[in-house]
């Protein structure tokens, strides 16, 4: 293990767990041969424990029923890894049921497996180095957190001073959970059947993610609540004082400098928040039973769980209901910015308080004023809440769901309150004070005549309203609601990775409504027509509605459109939405894209039964989720995608429509307040490689961009539109960071620039900047103030991919760097004659030394030779541990026997890789002994050296090889059984008849059957396993 992971990384997570109370056993202690916890590594339940607490919390169970809840729980049906989650999840949250008579008869009861009630009651266990066997390989995830004996946690730990640890170590998981490429079973899915968190950390960065998510799904945990930060540093002063923080932040951008690091005020770096805020005792299994769902979408399920905003939300909306005296004081708001998963944050109230004694009686009614809210919201909940969901479907409906005395739930449209706009007589429908009204976007649906309807029909609930935008100066002091309870701004959003930054960009010049342009574009689209004609259009529409709607201007600004789509969007596989005035206009985009052959777009607009025909398509409600469901597919037209790149709409979608796929938004329409906030952050929703948002606006809302955010504060709207030109110093900044790699260096000199990066520390952070360079080009091309860095981009990525190949470093990788600057470098390398996608060649082809001879220098050429051979022994290390390791400490001596002296150099490596495979043939035959005999050798006789501490003498030796053989003919014999290494049975008896031939030997010991027996396991999986 690399020494930075452990000292900084590992071993302060494991003493933080034991300040929270979390018991400590090493996992060696708990293997098969050291334990009775289980029989095989490929047992990840610790048995005793589980029963153990089983009869601890139950204590009235028999035998009998104790027998059958630990199968159940530790022999799951197995299905798909989600599919057995959710089923073991279901049981440890909602129990498991038995028949058996405590008096009075033989009945149902219910068997605790975790107590959520009384957190102190179970038992909590963290372990390292567990190891795990999988289908194909082992695995030794960094730490296990047990409940119970059972695994519910892994958190994986990677040095913070390697290059891009936070994506290794998430990868690391979805390695163990056989979720990369599952056919392959490369994990132990196993162990994940239980598991309810999965922890990626390098302590300045930790992110927690379920088994179902992607990599950009993995977010930082930033609020230690109940704890404040002041309390998690100083719970963690010790960790801190022994911390070198000073060696983090070298080699970091500041912008990746956690404040954290500063001197003056030294607070608790990420790690130590995650682990505070989700791992004390309460607050795990509270987020297990609470804040845990299983949701159906896009065709899979995924495994969802709160984000401390959400967490924190719910605790504080939950404290004010109770601790409220008034009617008022028991509401408020809760500001969670755009695609922070408000309504999940209702459905995690809502599961909270009917597990809490004081409110679980109460009604909830969840009003909005949409239909496609309103459907959505239901869906929510009927997708990931256990009890049914009651959807008013009309004001007579409403009122008869809200006149029950009963503790259901109620999802309705705020003007269901109402039987019309003029009815002002708002009848009592339910003055009970076990009521609570949440509203969603508030801000649309609390004033006015609804309010007063909401207000007399439920005089006593008070009202938590949830909006995605901040409320307006104005209201801070003087609305329905009362006060914030919790807020989580844009700025928070963006930094935490939730959403993506918005950039904005005026395209106006020619075609924007507004200020002095707007006469001179009416005459300019309307000058042919006479003065009546001129007078009539104005009278219909206004000068500013024909304008928009002229065909004239709307090609011009299409052709601007699908300049910028095809340019800066769809290279990265992203797509597009066109905000129109007027359904008008919305169709007259539809038929001047599609005349001139832009990608497929569809208009979705509301109808009205008067429509003229040419809407009519363009108003169904069926063909709408069609069209909808094809545009949130990857683009492409291959299965489960679609070619559907562009909706085009008036008003619909730009509230409540997530989409994650859309990167921009072309604007031509006014908007303003809330609406601004709201439609904007269709396109902030985070996807792969997708960098940043864009909003592209023809219609000139430059001029109240500054009147709408000042509506709001400053601290609330803070980072809500980034102007595109402000990326420019941030591409200024990333440029001077990456070439100063090389300075005194020619970037067109390739391979002084490549053996310049032969520090692989060097080489980590060169592409960590590289990395970052790259990713800001990808935001900036293909404008012109790219231009001066493209010609650097090109030489800095065939830098990078000659290091790639010359190190056979495989994290200098550009393919997350975006598609537009990965075809650029590719088409850059492929015109200096190298084909990118072609690997470097294999030490022992044929034509290496051909292939060797087109590097210029012997210091090319030395460097060449040094990192395949590296590379050879990496590849065939678990082929014969011993012997490779022998021969990567001669090449060591045979480099600082040449250094500097590269002509001499490249003759003794060449000598070297000629004897590398000849001389192990030739050994293992003077010896009597074939290859894999001969490996087999080489770990015995070197654990019987050390153990010695001396030379072996001819008897020893021959006695050695003898046994050899014997073992490798058993285990050849042995392995010939179907799935011999999923037969933890098989394997245990090949382990004992292994120990019964060492020990009957003179040289043979108990040290010597414990350094062995695994070894010759993990050697015999490498040698026989091909076979099945």
């Amino acid at each position: 293990m690399n020494k930075d992971e452990n000292d900084k990384v590992e071993q302060p997570a494991l003493d933080q767990l034991q300040r929270l109370g979390w018991d400590y056993v090493h996992g060696k202690q708990l293997s098969p041969e050291e334990s009775d916890e289980r029989s095989y590594y490929s047992d990840v339940v610790l048995i005793k424990r589980l029963e153990t607490s089983i009869q601890r919390l139950n204590p009235w169970i028999n035998d009998e029923n104790l027998r059958k809840v630990v199968r159940l729980i530790s022999k799951p049906q197995v299905g798909s890894l989600i599919e057995t989650n959710q089923a073991i999840w279901l049981s440890l949250t909602q129990y498991v049921s038995v028949e058996q008579d405590l008096g009075k008869g033989r009945r149902g009861q219910t068997v605790k497996v975790i107590d959520f009630d009384n957190p102190e009651a179970n038992e909590y266990l963290c372990t390292n180095q567990f190891k795990v066997s999988g289908v194909n390989q082992n695995i030794i995830p960094d730490i296990i957190l047990f409940v119970n004996g059972l695994p519910l946690a892994v958190i994986e730990c990677k040095s913070p001073f390697i290059t891009n640890p936070m994506e290794a170590g998430i990868d690391q998981l979805l390695r163990y959970a056989n979720r990369r490429t599952p056919h392959d079973d490369e994990g132990a899915e196993k162990l994940f059947h239980y598991n309810q968190m999965m922890v990626s950390t390098h302590r300045d960065k930790a992110r927690v993610g379920t088994i179902s998510s992607r990599m950009e799904h993995f977010l930082e945990w930033k609020d230690p609540y109940p704890f404040t930060p002041e309390q998690v540093f100083a719970d963690n002063q010790a960790d801190a004082a022994n911390d070198d923080y000073d060696a983090v932040v070298v080699g970091l951008a500041a912008e990746d400098t956690p404040a954290y690091h500063t001197a003056q005020d030294l607070m608790p770096n990420s790690q130590q928040v995650l682990i505070a805020g989700l791992f004390s005792k309460a607050n795990f299994l509270d987020m297990v039973q609470n804040f845990t769902v299983f949701e159906p979408t896009d065709g899979r399920v995924v495994k969802k769980i709160a984000r401390y905003q959400q967490f924190r939300a719910v605790h504080k909306t939950m404290a004010r209901i109770k601790s409220g005296k008034t009617r008022k004081e028991r509401g408020g708001v809760i500001w969670h910015t755009q695609g922070s998963g408000k309504s999940l944050t209702m459905v995690f109230l809502t599961v909270k308080m009917r597990r809490d004694a004081e409110l679980s009686q109460y009604k909830l009614v969840f009003i909005t004023d949409r239909t496609q809210l309103d459907d959505q919201i239901t869906a929510t909940f009927a997708r990931t809440q256990q009890e049914t969901i009651h959807q008013a479907k009309s004001v007579s409906h409403l009122k008869e769901l809200l006149a029950k005395d009963s503790s259901d739930v109620i999802t309705a449209m705020v003007q269901k309150f109402q039987d019309s706009a003029d009815d002002f007589n708002f009848p009592l429908l339910n003055d009970s004070h076990k009521i609570l009204v949440l509203a969603d976007e508030a801000h649309r649906t609390q004033h006015g005549t609804l309010a007063m309807a909401i207000n007399a029909a439920l005089p006593n609930a008070p009202k938590i309203a949830f909006t995605g935008t901040p409320l307006i100066k104005s209201m801070k002091t003087n609305n329905e609601f009362g006060s914030y309870i919790d807020t989580y701004t844009i700025e928070q959003a963006v930094q935490d990775g939730a959403t993506i930054q918005i950039l904005y960009e005026g395209r106006e010049a020619h075609v924007g409504v507004t200020g002095d342009s707007l006469d001179s574009l009416f005459d300019e689209y309307f000058g042919d027509r006479t003065d009546e004609e001129q007078a009539a259009i104005r009278k219909k529409f206004g000068n500013k509605a024909a304008v928009l709607s002229a065909p004239q201007r709307i090609r011009r600004v299409c052709i601007d459109i699908l300049k910028h789509y095809r340019e800066h969007i769809q290279p990265n596989g992203f797509k597009a939405m066109i905000v129109t005035a007027s359904r008008h206009a919305a169709v007259l985009y539809k038929e001047m894209m599609d005349e001139l052959e832009a990608p497929e777009s569809a208009v979705i607009i509301s109808g009205d039964h008067n429509d003229e025909k040419r809407f009519w398509e363009y108003t169904d409600g069926q063909k709408h989720k069609q069209q909808i469901e094809a545009f949130k597919k990857p683009l492409g037209h291959g299965e489960s995608q679609s070619g559907l790149s562009f909706l085009i709409v008036k008003d619909m979608l730009l509230t409540g429509f997530d989409a994650p796929i859309a990167q921009v938004m072309y604007l031509d329409k006014k908007l303003q307040d809330h609406n601004l906030l709201q439609t904007i952050a269709r396109v902030n929703r985070t996807s792969k490689n997708k960098f940043k948002g864009y909003i592209v606006d023809y219609y000139g809302l430059s001029d109240y961009l500054t009147e709408a955010l000042d509506m709001f504060s400053n601290e609330d709207v803070k980072g809500a539109l980034t102007n595109f030109k402000e990326e420019l110093p941030k591409l200024k900044a990333a440029h001077t960071r990456v070439v100063s790699h090389f300075k005194g260096l020619d970037l067109n000199e390739l391979d002084e620039c490549v053996h310049s990066l032969s520090d692989e520390a060097k080489r980590q952070q060169f592409q960590t900047d590289f990395g970052r360079f790259a990713k800001q080009m990808d935001i900036v091309l293909p404008d012109a103030s790219a231009k001066p860095f493209l010609g650097d981009l090109k030489r800095l990525g065939k830098i990078a991919h000659g290091a790639r190949n010359l190190y056979r470093d495989e994290q200098l990788d550009i393919a997350g760097a975006g598609e537009k600057v990965r075809q650029l470098i590719e088409e850059h390398i492929y015109s200096t004659g190298v084909n990118p996608k072609i690997a470097p060649i294999d030490l022992l082809a044929q034509d290496f030394k051909e292939k060797l001879d087109e590097h210029k220098s012997d210091r090319s050429k030395a460097s060449e030779v040094e990192h395949a051979i590296k590379d050879h022994i990496k590849v065939n290390l678990e082929q014969d541990p011993e012997y490779y390791q022998a021969l990567s400490k001669r090449l060591g001596e045979i480099i600082k026997q040449g250094e500097e002296k590269w002509d001499s150099l490249v003759q003794m490596l060449l000598e070297f890789r000629g004897t590398i495979e000849s001389d192990r043939e030739q050994q293992a035959t003077d010896i009597g002994l074939n290859e894999t005999e001969f490996a087999f050798h080489n770990i015995l006789m070197a654990e019987v050296s050390r153990l010695h501490d001396e030379a072996v003498d001819e008897a020893t030796h021959q006695r050695v090889i003898e046994v050899v053989k014997q073992l490798v003919g058993m285990m050849q014999e042995a392995t010939e059984v179907v799935d011999f290494f999923s037969k933890w049975d098989e394997q245990k008896a090949m382990k004992k008849r292994i120990k019964r031939a060492i020990l009957s030997e003179d040289f043979g010991s108990k040290e010597l059957v414990d350094a062995i027996n695994e070894r010759f396991m993990d050697l015999a999986q490498a040698k026989f396993k091909t076979r099945h």
